[in-house]
């Protein structure tokens, strides 16, 4: 049996961190520090004082420079000191505390901890801070024993189960062979004189590799004890039967029902259902392998764990029930998985379950899978049915003309950052990738997820660049607390950094960004550069490139994603003694016709009369009704700090004083 400080440790310090008087501040903060008392980090630094790590099981006080995992602070909350220095009698106190707050076993040996929702920690609901008597093991009839499912599954065929097996296999259709195959049973509840009040089909949910680790319980239909007698019967209304009702053993994980019976072959086809008993039915249909569904009904997110199984295969076909709630649910699913390989099959009842039991032959339910409507389809539509959409621009103007890119000026011949393909180049070595990884930067800043890629230089070398940005100047004079906060601080801007150097592919990286805007809702992705994306085209390269940005610009507006394209140019440009254009990329017809942005970086010559470093950012091309196609602009450059801003005071050099030094 695992530890219980090794229970602790699995959990997140969010979970609980209100239980114990702390309270959310900006950048994902906390205060007041349970060690030192302080509120704030200083006078300037309004942020709580307590900083997590990234994986949220650490912690850290800027103030007293305490720090520990979520073990030292239920102990610094019960008894004033971290866990290595408690006592025997001290220890047991913070176990104590720690199961009341749902982190580890029952003291009586129960053997799994009672796991509480991050939600209902942060929701309007959650537990009052103030210390609470200790919660006592659930001792009702739902509560999880390692025997369970095996004493339900006894009494499905004993005499007193009857009823439960009936509508098994009278009313769902099931085979016994396939019932004892899957487990099932029925939970007989009982009142004070050993009367059966309630029975339920009891489903086990097992884990990857199949073992049991909760179970689900399904209130079997049937005759309410009081007929319908009692309006006020928590078990029918008053309407005379039971009603339909869900329970699970609480404090238990909720696995993704079916995935210990996924395929190993990725290029498999994955059918998803609403429920685990219309799992069973298509086990019934022959399709016993590569299906599963989720554990808490068709309008529930689904955690990042069952979506993560199911991410590498290639396929989904969803099969839902057909009601509101199911298509709703079916949409929601898709849009996490991918709509463009996703389909949603249109059965003959509601749902595989109700199709089995009227007797839908296999042949029908293998038709229908075979027709599923893909959720990538294509609607026609006539102009007037666009006027809410038109009326709804208006009052989103940031949809309309584009978001603010962190510049006035580029705000005005740009117009705003909008779903797109932009291209973006220069000669060499005058800031082409600097001045993207800018933008991006500053769109996270204004909370947009953006998604980072650097195939040229190891992506370090973008965290350099970041990190400079961050402490607006030479991250190397600065002390290594300093560099571990602006760290920390970027950390928490919606910035995800394609891990990966040197050869790529281009499907390679579609996913990739794909993948960015379904689990983070990246609305934009840096591409650096276009060449890694063309290697080995050989004398099909202009081909090559036209498919890859044609292909680019298309994700582009189907997924809502800016794409931000560096490319390298040929060599025209120098031999006419000219500045870079457009229309000097490799594949430029291409660039040129399905680009919706074409902009060109080109670093200024250092004059006195400027006094500081400065690039021009040149509009080639601007598909938007806002911006000024054949505009330019000035953007002063610091540096030291790798930001570009409208006016050298605006940069951080500038707002330091520092003038550089340029010839006289």
């Amino acid at each position: 049996m695992r530890s219980w400080l090794s229970e602790i440790g699995e959990h997140e310090v969010i979970e609980v961190a209100k239980q114990m008087g702390m309270e959310s501040k900006r950048l994902r903060s906390y205060g007041p520090c349970l060690s030192c008392g302080a509120v704030t980090r200083s006078d300037a630094d309004r942020r709580g004082p307590v900083g997590l790590s990234s994986n949220g099981k650490g912690w850290r006080c800027w103030k007293c420079n305490l720090s520990g995992d979520l073990a030292d602070l239920v102990s610094l909350k019960v008894c004033g000191k971290k866990i290595k220095e408690t006592t025997k009698d001290e220890k047991g106190q913070v176990r104590d505390r720690a199961y009341s707050m749902g982190l580890c076993s029952a003291i009586n040996g129960s053997s799994m901890p009672s796991v509480l929702n991050v939600s209902q920690v942060i929701s309007k609901k959650a537990p009052d801070p103030k210390p609470k008597e200790k919660i006592k093991p659930d001792t009702g009839p739902f509560r999880w024993s390692n025997s369970l499912a095996d004493e339900c599954m006894n009494n499905l065929f004993l005499a007193e189960g009857k009823e439960t097996l009936d509508y098994l296999v009278h009313g769902r259709r099931f085979k016994e062979e396939v019932i004892r195959e899957f487990g099932l049973g029925a939970l007989l509840i009982r009142n004070s004189s050993g009367v059966i009040m309630e029975q339920w089909v009891s489903i086990p949910l097992r884990d990857d590799i199949g073992r049991i680790i909760n179970i689900r319980f399904r209130r079997t239909p049937a005759v309410c004890p009081c007929s319908g007698s009692r309006e006020s019967c928590t078990r029918c209304g008053g309407s005379g039967t039971v009603k339909k009702a869900y329970r699970v053993c609480a404090g238990r994980p909720l696995p993704l029902y079916g995935a210990h019976l996924l395929s190993a072959d990725h290029k498999s086809d994955i059918i998803i259902t609403e429920g685990e008993l219309d799992v069973i039915a298509m086990h019934h249909y022959g399709f016993d392998k590569n299906v599963v569904s989720g554990t808490s009904g068709a309008g529930a997110n689904w955690p990042d764990q069952w979506l993560d199984k199911l991410e590498p295969y290639r396929h989904f076909t969803i099969v839902y029930d057909d009601d509101e709630a199911g298509k709703l649910g079916a949409l929601k699913l898709a849009t996490k998985l991918g709509t463009y390989r996703t389909a949603l099959a249109d059965l003959p009842f509601n749902d595989p379950g109700e199709c089995l039991s009227e007797g839908i032959e296999s042949d029908e339910i293998a038709r229908c899978l075979d027709l599923a409507t893909s959720l990538c389809g294509v609607t026609l539509r006539k102009v007037n049915e666009y006027e809410e959409d038109i009326e709804r621009l208006i009052n989103s103007p940031e949809e309309l003309i584009g978001r603010p890119l962190g510049s006035e000026k580029l705000d005005r011949v740009i117009g705003g950052m909008r779903p797109g393909l932009w291209a973006v180049t220069g000669e060499t070595g005058h800031g082409k990738t600097t001045w993207a990884t800018w933008i991006c930067r500053e769109q996270a800043m204004l909370h947009v997820p953006v998604m980072l890629t650097s195939f040229e230089q190891r992506p370090i070398g973008t965290v350099q660049k970041l990190l400079r940005s961050q402490m607006g100047g030479d991250f190397m004079k600065a002390t290594p607390e300093a560099r571990r906060e602006s760290l920390y601080e970027l950390g928490q801007l919606p910035i995800f950094i394609m891990d990966h150097y040197g050869e790529t592919t281009r499907d390679q990286v579609v996913d990739a960004i794909r993948y960015s805007v379904r689990r983070h809702n990246v609305k934009v992705a840096l591409i650096d550069h276009l060449g890694f994306l063309t290697r080995g085209a050989g004398d099909k390269e202009r081909q090559v490139i036209e498919e890859v940005v044609r292909d680019l610009a298309l994700i582009a507006i189907n997924d809502g994603v800016t794409i931000i394209l560096i490319c390298h140019p040929n060599r025209t440009f120098a031999s006419q003694q000219r500045r870079v254009k457009i229309s000097d990329l490799k594949g430029a017809s291409a660039i040129e016709q399905d680009a919706h942005v074409g902009l060109v970086v080109e670093r200024q010559a250092p004059r006195a009369e400027r006094g500081f470093p400065a690039a021009k950012v040149y509009v080639d091309k601007v598909r938007s009704e806002f911006g000024s196609p054949g505009a330019h602009v000035i953007m002063p450059f610091d540096p030291l700090a790798c930001i570009y801003a409208d006016t050298w005071d605006e940069t951080p050099s500038g707002k330091a004083g520092l003038r550089p030094i340029v010839p006289g």
